[in-house]
């Protein structure tokens, strides 16, 4: 009926992300290899080892009443953990052909639970030095020993231009970092006190750019943001400045923060606040207030820019 299996978005992103032969089967796999039990397979929320399918004897529901949402309620989905799912679907040709052993299935099922899982307690507000610290990629998560996500995107994250983290350190910027099973950085963002918005009187806490390894993290940090009072970015890349969310809404927000130790040697790449005024040490994301830098720059130098040129946000080369 269906050529290959159906994933939703999230899944899908897990077994992009997974460097094993399961993934690379379960994406790809046809007839051959892949058993029809069912399909359109979701991960079920608030759980870190149980996924959904509609089996085979239900696609009739969805092909009868095409408003029918196939990974929606009410189809008649059925519940299997992960590792079951995994000897239900693959055949036993996909097992033989590939070599794979029972003990490539619990290492799969592992990296499952550990890209879904969310430990409250691995989230950290770090500062000082520990804010350099945690920007070396020498402490970044290694999912299957890969580089994954725009945290390994960070073109500050080479020992090198750490120096250039000193602007955080001596205005005291913290930072959020979310770590992994093995103490490794996961995803972090820095925390900004005292933001201000121009011609208001309001003041903020803002949470900067998130750079995560999983892309699903991010949530993670915007749930954490506004439970702890932090405004976000709408998107998460250096071309929104501007945009807030706002309570789940996008909103044009003119905002800045004033730093005292700002006169000093070297700087970071800036993905919000990048709009530098040196006289007064205000840093916006507005050009439509006074500035004579904007400070996206991977040198730590900083360049008059009468207009921000294209190359300069990359995805594969911005950061905070």
């Amino acid at each position: 009926m269906y050529n290959r299996l159906i994933f939703d978005h999230e899944m899908l992103n897990f077994l992009d992300r997974s460097n094993n032969r399961i993934s690379q089967i379960l994406i790809h796999g046809m007839s051959g290899l892949i058993k029809e039990e069912g399909n359109f397979v979701k991960r079920v929320d608030g759980t870190i080892d149980t996924l959904s399918y509609l089996p085979k004897k239900k696609y009739t529901t969805i092909q009868e009443d095409q408003s029918k949402d196939p990974f929606g309620d009410g189809v008649g989905r059925q519940t299997i953990k992960i590792g079951r799912f995994v000897k239900k679907f693959l055949t036993d040709n996909a097992f033989m052909e590939f070599s794979i052993s029972d003990i490539d299935v619990e290492k799969f099922v592992n990296s499952y639970k550990s890209y879904f899982n969310y430990d409250p307690s691995k989230l950290q507000i770090v500062e000082g030095d520990d804010v350099k610290k945690y920007y070396l990629e020498d402490n970044y998560f290694k999912p299957d020993g890969c580089r994954h996500g725009s945290l390994w995107n960070s073109c500050m994250r080479q020992s090198e231009r750490n120096k250039f983290m000193n602007l955080y350190v001596f205005n005291n910027v913290k930072m959020l970092v979310l770590f992994s099973d093995d103490n490794k950085v996961r995803a972090r963002a820095l925390l900004w006190e005292d933001v201000k918005e121009f011609d208001s009187d309001k003041t903020y806490k803002f949470m900067d750019r998130i750079y995560t390894v999983y892309d699903h993290d991010v949530n993670v940090f915007k749930k954490w943001a506004k439970d702890n009072g932090y405004l976000t970015k709408w998107e998460q890349n250096a071309k929104s400045e501007l945009y807030i969310d706002i309570d789940g809404n996008s909103e044009r927000k003119h905002l800045f923060v004033m730093l005292e130790k700002h006169n000093i040697s070297w700087y970071p790449y800036l993905d919000t606040f990048k709009y530098y005024n040196p006289f007064i040490g205000r840093f916006s994301n507005s050009q439509n207030y006074s500035y004579e830098y904007i400070l996206v720059q991977s040198s730590g130098l900083v360049e008059r820019e009468s207009e921000p040129e294209e190359e300069y946000y990359d995805d594969d080369d911005d950061e905070f």
